[in-house]
């Protein structure tokens, strides 16, 4: 799994780069997905359509299914995108985040547009790269935005994670995890199960659930 986060300022043509990347990636064999940060909220059941029917009064979770898809709507707003698409997109190769950058962990690959929003935002070593159609002094990799099949080959050459991946949940929110705590996690969980009679041997994954009382 990769992700990336793509980030600037409104009109800057974020989207239009996403979805290009989309078609070219999947053309290449990659599973796609995206989470788009709203700030301004969002919905996907009309008012007074039954999904939302049943959202007022208060159901926790509700699903809606198609011949075609499916969505589910979950209460809480809390958790961060990073852990979002690690829950929900474990299958997926490439993974696109939208907007926010608040979120941290992540590398960004900042857009900007000549007359619109021409400075870099970011700390620069947050960013992985720019795409841009003016020059950007920045000792990272600056492509233009119409150079979409060398974007794709860069995200291509860039390694997945070698961290060990945790899922972590609190209440049902999905929390996001540094590589530090990973580690720690891991090496706790694992050193604990191996000292457990019928565990076979190297396990590759362990799900733990705790209740608190």
């Amino acid at each position: 799994m990769k992700i990336f986060n793509v980030v600037g300022d409104s009109n800057t043509g974020k989207t239009q780069i996403i979805q290009k990347l989309i078609q070219k990636l999947k053309g290449r064999g990659y599973s796609v997905g995206v989470v788009k940060l709203c700030s301004q909220g969002f919905t996907v059941d009309p008012e007074g359509k039954d999904s939302w029917v049943f959202m007022k009064s208060g159901a926790d979770v509700v699903a809606m299914i198609s011949p075609d898809r499916f969505a589910v709507q979950k209460k809480g707003g809390e958790a961060t995108a990073q852990a979002l698409a690690e829950k929900y997109f474990k299958e997926t190769g490439i993974i696109f985040i939208e907007g926010g950058r608040e979120e941290k962990g992540i590398k960004k690959i900042e857009v900007l547009r000549k007359g619109i929003s021409e400075k870099l935002k970011c700390p620069p070593d947050d960013i992985l790269a720019v795409v841009s159609d003016m020059d950007v002094k920045i000792d990272k990799p600056v492509f233009h935005p119409r150079e979409i099949n060398k974007i794709a080959d860069f995200l291509e050459s860039i390694e997945d994670s070698k961290e060990p991946q945790i899922s972590l949940e609190i209440n049902g929110i999905p929390i996001s995890t540094n590589p530090f705590v990973q580690k720690i996690i891991t090496n706790i969980v694992f050193g604990i199960t191996d000292s457990l009679d019928g565990i076979p041997k190297d396990p590759r994954c362990i799900r733990l659930t705790v209740r608190k009382k």
